[in-house]
């Protein structure tokens, strides 16, 4: 397993390890199954692996942005190519 975190005594941190290494053993490069938002605080941070880390949205409204933004580059093309002489 790559670097210790500190404390390891704290149940947090036990199952935080016990989830890296379950990611760490994931063939073919297969999703990490969603998991549940849970309540934090400045008194309980959160305590997650690199992996879950990097996590992020993907989808339609990830596409939708992208579209939209190539559509608006599209616009301002056509009006300056039309709008300068």
């Amino acid at each position: 397993m790559g670097a210790m975190m500190s404390n390891s005594n704290d149940p947090d941190i036990r199952k935080t390890e016990a989830r890296a290494e379950r990611q760490g053993e994931m063939e073919g490069g297969q999703a990490v199954p969603p998991m549940q938002a849970d309540r934090h605080s400045a008194a309980d941070p959160a305590v997650e692996t690199p992996v879950e880390g990097r996590q992020g949205f993907l989808g339609r409204p990830v596409l939708a942005v992208l579209v939209g933004g190539l559509l608006l580059v599209g616009v301002a093309w056509l009006v300056v190519h039309y709008a300068v002489p």
